[in-house]
């Protein structure tokens, strides 16, 4: 099933040999049923890559994906195949559909079992980060600190 995303034999070959290989053919299949566009399938396949790299580095199996330790990964990713790991919604969301398809499975345990609870900080920094760069917003406008007008 990876072929219908992927036609490098190298690339292939990538994606097979990590952590998450032997999953990533039914994970293009679930992608591919649930709807997702040939890009965001591609782009949801190399953070599931991704993720069973960087589980394995830390000592950890399929079994234990910890998306907080993805996420904080991401932000000094220099991984040299994961094409600009960068902490994004394609890559974070990408990584917590694959872990849910493991849970389905059988492979990993609930997310109500192992998810941490997301920072507020952290969301919020997110949040303004996206504001400013999708929606063109000043630094005023994000950070809410121009003074109210009085009304008439």
């Amino acid at each position: 099933m990876l072929e219908t995303y992927f036609s490098a034999a190298k690339m292939l070959g990538h994606l097979r040999s990590g952590p998450s290989g032997p999953y990533l053919d039914g994970f293009a299949a679930a992608l591919e049923q649930q709807g997702y566009g040939p890009d965001t399938a591609v782009r949801f396949l190399r953070a599931a890559a991704h993720i069973g790299h960087v589980m394995a580095e830390q000592g950890a199996g399929l079994t234990d994906i910890d998306l907080a330790a993805f996420g904080e990964h991401l932000r000094t990713c220099r991984c040299p195949r994961a094409k600009g790991g960068r902490r994004n919604h394609h890559t974070i969301y990408g990584a917590r559909l694959f872990r849910r398809h493991l849970v389905e499975l059988g492979l990993c345990r609930s997310a109500a079992v192992t998810a941490a609870p997301a920072e507020p900080q952290l969301l919020v920094a997110d949040f303004k980060t996206w504001l400013r760069k999708h929606r063109g917003a000043s630094d005023a406008t994000v950070s809410g600190s121009t003074p109210a007008t009085p009304r008439a």
